[in-house]
């Protein structure tokens, strides 16, 4: 299920009772790190929705840079896939560009009925990114929401990241972008 930004912000989550594991990110590529992340997420506790807060467009790519490795609708096709019940997607618009990660946490626990938080260890929100992986655990965890922080899956000894897949493809490097996705890029077809 997708829900708005904007309709969460007004209703909430729509799990009923049910307590949500929650993880956040662009989840471009849906790579070996990311995958990580996400089955956490849904082995956590069966009992909780497993939910994504994603991104329609890749905020962190600039002009520069190869454009995304999959659409927001192959994103989500891979996320359900994986285990994701429910996907909240934010349109990344000034006003949010500009909210501290604190105000932003403080809107996912009010409306998330959040039982278990996970983020990648080299996560970063807020505006210019004033919350890591450490302080999301510390507010988390002083409400008594349990938090993992999922160490960097590397790829020779370099951590996997999107960043890395796009500059493998631009490079012709199919092999390289393949074995950090996790299976053959067909995305490219």
């Amino acid at each position: 299920m997708l829900v708005e930004w904007s309709r969460f912000i007004k209703e909430g989550l729509p799990s009923g009772e049910k307590k949500a594991s929650v993880t956040i990110g662009v989840f471009d590529g849906v790579h070996l790190g990311h995958t990580a992340l996400i089955q956490r997420v849904v082995s956590h506790n069966t009992e909780n929705v497993p939910v994504v807060i994603t991104f329609r467009e890749n905020h962190k790519t600039t002009g520069n840079e190869p454009q995304d490795i999959q659409t927001f609708e192959q994103r989500a096709k891979a996320l359900k896939k994986l285990g994701i019940q429910i996907i909240i997607v934010v349109d990344f618009d000034e006003a949010f560009r500009q909210m501290p990660g604190i105000d932003f946490l403080n809107i996912l626990l009010k409306y998330c009925n959040i039982g278990f938080f996970a983020v990648g260890s080299a996560f970063r929100c807020g505006y210019q990114l004033d919350t890591d992986s450490t302080a999301i655990q510390k507010f988390f965890s002083s409400h008594g929401i349990p938090v993992e922080i999922i160490p960097e899956i590397t790829k020779d000894s370099l951590p996997i990241s999107s960043s890395r897949i796009r500059a493998a493809i631009a490079e012709g490097d199919i092999r390289l972008a393949s074995a950090m996705l996790g299976r053959d890029l067909d995305i490219l077809k």
